[in-house]
């Protein structure tokens, strides 16, 4: 896609509809940066982390991306979103759904009340970090649609999409989107998903000159070939 007209350029099954993995994130950011422009709530925002976001006591998150939060930690949301979007963490996104909307299936329908007035036809989210749950899909055109709008209205918070690397707790973790490394690429977002039945997702926006230029593959049956 080209990012500032919004033409196709090229383009195989891209409304099929998908399972979304970790991409879902896109839209959990989307959602809490419009809080953010609504002046619902601001960036430097403490949070504090609930039990719902602890990994020990919440088995859906076994063997998932994580920031490692700890119930009672005191976290900004500008923290919170980069280990969204850096660490993929899916106990971010229970923090700042909690934070955002008072709770997962309420922040939920905010992400699907977006859906609408994107127009993302493909499109209906179920959890908000990706996990895998019935009903959750999307395609690789709607969620070009979707990084469109986070690359026009996420100026403050876009830059974290090309962040290599983040600590936190003492623990350093590595952007999942290894197309950062390649300087050749001129790549700087968005990001990567996985789950067993989602297979290997990937979002990508480029500089080649003066055209910004958006990509999506979804379903691949390895990481360097998604």
């Amino acid at each position: 896609m080209d990012y500032t007209t919004g033409q196709i350029l090229t383009a195989g099954n891209e409304h099929q509809q998908r399972n979304p993995a970790s991409l879902t994130k896109l839209m959990t950011g989307y959602v809490v940066d419009r809080a953010i422009d609504s002046h619902r709530i601001t960036p430097d925002d403490i949070v504090t982390v609930g039990r719902d976001a602890w990994a020990k006591g919440n088995p859906v998150f076994d063997g998932s991306s994580l920031m490692f939060l700890k119930p009672g930690d005191r976290v900004t949301v500008r923290d919170l979103s980069r280990g969204l979007i850096v660490d993929s963490g899916n106990d971010a996104c229970v923090a700042l759904a909690d934070h955002v909307a008072g709770g997962q299936p309420q922040f939920v329908n905010m992400m699907n009340d977006y859906v609408q007035k994107l127009n993302l036809r493909d499109t209906h989210f179920e959890t908000v970090h990706g996990l895998d749950a019935p009903g959750q899909h999307s395609s690789a055109y709607d969620l070009a649609v979707l990084s469109r709008a986070i690359i026009h209205g996420e100026p403050e918070f876009y830059h974290m999409y090309s962040e290599k690397s983040l600590t936190w707790n003492g623990i350093t973790q590595q952007n999942r989107n290894g197309l950062l490394w390649d300087k050749t690429m001129n790549v700087d977002g968005l990001k990567t998903g996985h789950t067993s039945g989602a297979g290997f997702n990937l979002i990508a926006s480029a500089v080649d000159g003066q055209r910004r230029l958006i990509a999506v593959v979804m379903g691949g049956r390895q990481p360097k070939r998604a």
